[in-house]
């Protein structure tokens, strides 16, 4: 943390804001296809499209549905072992 204002600064100045965002949508696809494969991209591209589609028409925060997502690891298991 000692360098985060000098290195934000550099990357907001001199760098591309398109190879930025790039940079993480790469690391995003390459993570969901290390973990689950084609339907893992699969699964996240649509969980993308569906948090943006909550965020822009029915205005859901961003921290609503991470509170969402966060407990749906936890919660969705418990439900289907109750269930089954």
């Amino acid at each position: 943390m000692n360098y985060a204002h000098r290195a934000a600064s550099w990357v907001m100045g001199k760098g591309s804001h398109e190879a930025l965002i790039a940079a993480f949508v790469s690391l995003i696809v390459v993570i969901s296809v290390w973990e689950g494969g084609v339907t893992g991209l699969l699964v996240t591209v649509i969980m993308g499209a569906v948090g943006g589609l909550m965020s822009r028409a029915l205005g859901f925060g961003v921290g609503v549905q991470f509170m969402c997502y966060y407990t749906s690891v936890l919660t969705v298991p418990a439900l289907l072992a109750l269930a089954g």
